[in-house]
């Protein structure tokens, strides 16, 4: 097996989306708020809530704190629950409950305060921005029977003390799994990374896959990843079906940051 790094520097469009939309009932936009604040300082953004229905929609505001796990999905957590939290810094105005109209907006404000004590040896801290809907409301299930359903929006707050980043990422490993005969899949690629920077890192991973005897190439689907310092990440992307029996050469293509810098990592493999 070779398992080969290389870095590159490059300019490529990346794009996040910014709108978060509750089919039920809430809009917010956007879905993320950065802050870059000293200790001892305040800072203030804006969130903007919509109101699609055509009828009253009442909303409750409040925070909790949210992580990653290995594989990327978001855990939601208590308020104050992790090292990492800055929910205790957020302020909402002009408060913790509105009505809207039907289609009516309405522009909060977000205050975050640092503390000047804040552990400074966190380079990252996040909250979650909660807008719940309290008026339930009605539709039909599958079997026609009526439900009440209720939506609860998140917008993610980050928080970071430094205006330089150090955006870096170790690639740990790079391996192919064969098939499962008890599933459909035809094996995997597994990439382990880690961001060991000081910010948060919204990044994509291109694939390639080339049969070494034939020539022939295959085309596998982006990545998006997500990654907050310190983070441990594994990422898994499927095989193709129907693969023939042969040597193959994988490249995973891992473009990360603001300036887009490339990792590529090589791998080759019997199938």
């Amino acid at each position: 097996m070779r398992f080969l790094f290389r870095t590159l520097g490059l300019i490529l469009p990346f794009f996040v989306p910014f709108l978060c939309i509750g089919q039920a009932g809430i809009t917010a936009s956007p879905s993320k708020l950065y802050y870059r604040l000293p200790a001892g300082s305040t800072g203030i953004q804006k969130v903007t809530v919509i109101n699609p229905l055509t009828k009253d929609l009442e909303v409750g505001v409040s925070l909790g704190d949210w992580d990653y796990d290995s594989l990327g999905t978001n855990r939601l957590h208590d308020p104050g629950l992790l090292k990492i939290s800055c929910a205790n810094w957020v302020k909402v105005l002009p408060g913790s409950y509105f009505t809207l109209l039907p289609n009516e907006r309405k522009e909060l404000t977000v205050e975050l305060s640092v503390p000047q004590n804040a552990d400074k040896t966190i380079p990252v801290h996040t909250a979650m921005l909660y807008f719940t809907q309290l008026n339930p409301g009605d539709t039909k299930a599958v079997n026609g029977a009526s439900i009440k359903v209720s939506v609860r929006m998140g917008v993610k707050i980050y928080h970071s003390f430094s205006q330089s980043d150090n955006r870096n990422i170790d690639i740990t490993d790079f391996i192919d799994r064969k098939k499962d005969p008890a599933k459909s899949s035809a094996g995997l690629l597994e990439l382990r990374m880690e961001n060991v920077g000081n910010i948060w890192l919204e990044g994509k991973i291109k694939w390639e896959l080339l049969h070494t005897q034939s020539g022939e190439k295959f085309k596998m689907e982006d990545l998006i990843f997500l990654l907050l310092p310190g983070d441990k990440r594994v990422l898994r992307q499927d095989l193709p079906v129907n693969l023939k029996k042969g040597r193959y050469s994988a490249t995973a293509i891992v473009n990360y940051g603001n300036k887009d810098e490339l990792k590529i990592v090589e791998l080759d493999f019997e199938y």
